[in-house]
C-alpha cells in the first residue's frame, strides 16, 4: 500500500468524523422491539396470585419467616453447610453460572472494535530486462500492520444480544439459588429420614425385647404343664409373632443403612454408610412464615429464573428482527512497510487507511423470517412453561400449607392413641398373668403399642419433612 504520509489529512480528518458520528449518536438506536410484551405478561401472572392463601386463611401478624432456625438443631445446620460446600452437582450449578458469565462477556466483545497487530516479510521475483541478461530482479516487502475492525451498532442488534446473554447469566445465577435452596432442603429431609429410621429401629429393638420376654412367660407356663394343648398354641403363636418382629428389625435396619449412604452422597462424600445425622427427631420451634401469594414471584428464585428467560428470549427475538436492517462496518489500518528492513521504522514508511462499508441482506432463502419465528415461538414456549411454574409453586405452597395443619392434628392424635395402646398393654399382660384373658388379646394389644408409637414417629418426621418443603416451596432463605 503506498504511503499518504504527503497527502493533506483535512478531508480524511472530516471522513473520519463522518463515520463516528453515527457510532456516537446513533448507537443502539432501536430499542428491544416488543419489551412492552414481557411486562404485560409477567404483570398477568402477578395478577392471577390470590390475595390470601386459600389453606391459611388468616396469617399471624408476627409469623417468622425463618428457615433452619425453625427445627432448633445446630446439628441440621452442620448437615446443610457441609452439602453446599462439597456437593457437585451445586458445584455443577456454580459452574454453570461462570460459564453464563463468560458467555456475556464474548456476547458484548463484539461491540467494541477489534484489534490486531502482526508482522509479515515477503520476497518475490520478477521476470529479468531481456537487455540484461542473468540479472533478475529480487523485491523485498516488509510489513508491520495493526488492523481495526468495528461493526455499529447503528440498530442495537448486538445490544440485544449481549442483553439476551445478560438475561441468561441472571437465569444462572437464579438457577443456582434454586438448586442451593433445593439441596438444603433435601438435606434436611434425608437427615429427617435417617433420624427418623433410628427412632424406629429403636423402637423395633425394643419390641423385639418385648416379645422374647413374652414368650419366656408363655413357655414357662408349657413347663408347668397347665393346660398344655393351650399353652403349646400360645407358645406357638408368640414365636410366630417374634420371627414377624425380627423380620421388621432387619427391615429398620437396612432403612437405617440405605438413608445413612444417602445422606453421605448429598454431603458430597462416599457413601461409606458411617454418617450419624442429626440423631433423635428435632422440634419444630416457629410458627408457619407469612407472607402473600403475590410475594412468591419475587421469592421463589426458579420463578425469577424464568423470568430472566423470558427476557433472554425476547431480546434474542429482537435481535432477530433487526438482522432484516443493514449493517454497517469501520475498518482501519495503520503500520510500516518498506523494502529494507532497516528502514521500517522510519519517519516514511508510515502508512494508513480507513474505510467504511454497508450491508443490506437481500434474499436467503427465509432464514431470516424463520429465525424470527424461531425465537418467537420459543419465546411462547417459555412463557407457557413460566404460567406452569407459577401454578405448581402456588400448589406447593398450598398443599403444604394444608398438610401441615393435618400432620399436627394427626400427631395429636396419634399420642393419644400411644397412651392408650401402652395403658392395654401393660393391663393384657396383667389380665393373661392371671389367666383372664388369652395370649392373642395380649399379642394384639402389644402390636397395637408398637404401631401406635411407630405411627406417631413417622408423623412427626413427616411433619419436619413438610415443614423443608414448605420453606423450598416459599422460596426461604437461610
Amino acid at each position: 500500500m503506498r504511503s499518504l504520509s504527503s497527502r493533506p489529512l483535512s478531508s480524511l480528518r472530516w471522513g473520519t468524523l463522518a463515520l463516528c458520528v453515527p457510532v456516537l449518536v446513533s448507537c443502539g438506536l432501536l430499542p428491544p422491539l416488543g419489551s412492552g410484551r414481557l411486562k404485560k405478561d409477567v404483570h398477568a401472572m402477578h395478577a392471577m396470585a390470590p390475595e390470601n392463601w386459600a389453606a391459611l386463611p388468616s396469617l399471624p401478624e408476627k409469623a417468622s419467616t425463618g428457615w433452619l432456625a425453625d427445627f432448633d438443631s445446630p446439628q441440621l445446620r452442620r448437615l446443610v453447610e457441609q452439602a453446599i460446600t462439597a456437593n457437585p452437582d451445586l458445584k455443577a450449578a456454580g459452574a454453570r453460572v461462570q460459564q453464563a458469565h463468560a458467555q456475556t462477556v464474548q456476547a458484548g466483545a463484539a461491540m467494541f472494535p477489534t484489534l490486531t497487530a502482526g508482522y509479515n516479510a515477503s520476497r518475490s521475483q520478477s521476470p529479468g530486462d531481456q537487455r540484461f541478461p542473468g540479472l533478475t530482479p529480487i523485491n523485498n516487502r516488509f510489513r508491520l500492520p495493526f488492523n481495526m475492525s468495528w461493526e455499529i451498532d447503528f440498530w442495537g442488534r448486538i445490544a440485544d444480544e449481549r442483553g439476551a446473554a445478560k438475561a441468561g447469566r441472571l437465569a444462572a445465577e437464579e438457577d443456582f439459588h434454586a438448586a442451593r435452596l433445593s439441596l438444603a432442603a433435601n438435606t434436611v429431609r434425608t437427615a429427617t429420614t435417617l433420624a427418623e429410621a433410628r427412632a424406629l429401629l429403636n423402637l423395633a429393638e425394643q419390641n423385639v425385647r418385648t416379645r422374647r420376654v413374652q414368650l419366656g412367660i408363655l413357655e414357662k407356663q408349657l413347663d408347668r404343664g397347665l393346660d398344655p394343648d393351650r399353652a403349646a398354641l400360645d407358645v406357638s403363636l408368640a414365636r410366630a409373632d417374634l420371627a414377624r418382629t425380627e423380620s421388621t428389625l432387619q427391615q429398620r435396619r437396612a432403612t437405617v443403612d440405605q438413608t445413612q449412604r444417602a445422606l453421605e452422597v448429598l454431603l458430597g462424600g462416599y457413601p461409606a454408610g458411617k454418617e450419624s445425622g442429626i440423631g433423635s427427631l428435632p422440634t419444630v420451634q416457629r410458627r408457619i412464615p407469612a407472607g402473600l401469594p403475590s410475594e412468591l414471584m419475587l421469592r421463589r428464585p426458579d420463578l425469577r429464573a424464568a423470568e430472566r428467560q423470558l427476557e433472554a428470549s425476547l431480546r434474542r427475538e429482537s435481535a432477530a428482527k433487526k438482522a432484516f436492517l443493514p449493517s454497517i462496518r469501520l475498518t482501519g489500518e495503520a503500520g510500516r512497510t518498506s523494502q529494507d528492513m532497516d528502514n521500517l521504522l522510519a519517519p516514511d514508511s508510515a502508512i494508513w487507511s480507513i474505510a467504511a462499508n454497508g450491508v443490506q441482506t437481500l434474499f436467503q432463502g427465509g432464514r431470516l423470517v424463520a429465525g424470527v419465528k424461531l425465537e418467537r415461538g420459543r419465546y411462547e414456549e417459555l412463557l407457557a412453561t413460566y404460567k406452569s411454574r407459577a401454578l405448581t409453586a402456588f400448589q406447593e405452597v398450598e398443599t403444604a400449607l394444608a398438610a401441615d395443619r393435618f400432620l399436627e392434628s394427626q400427631a395429636a392424635a396419634l399420642s393419644r392413641a400411644v397412651t392408650e395402646a401402652g395403658r392395654s398393654e401393660s393391663l393384657a399382660l396383667g389380665q393373661y398373668e392371671k389367666g383372664l384373658t388369652d395370649v392373642l388379646t395380649l399379642l394384639d394389644a402389644s402390636q397395637r403399642a408398637f404401631d401406635a408409637r411407630s405411627a406417631l414417629i413417622s408423623v412427626q418426621a413427616q411433619r419436619l419433612r413438610n415443614r423443608a418443603d414448605l420453606h423450598l416451596a416459599l422460596g426461604g432463605e437461610f
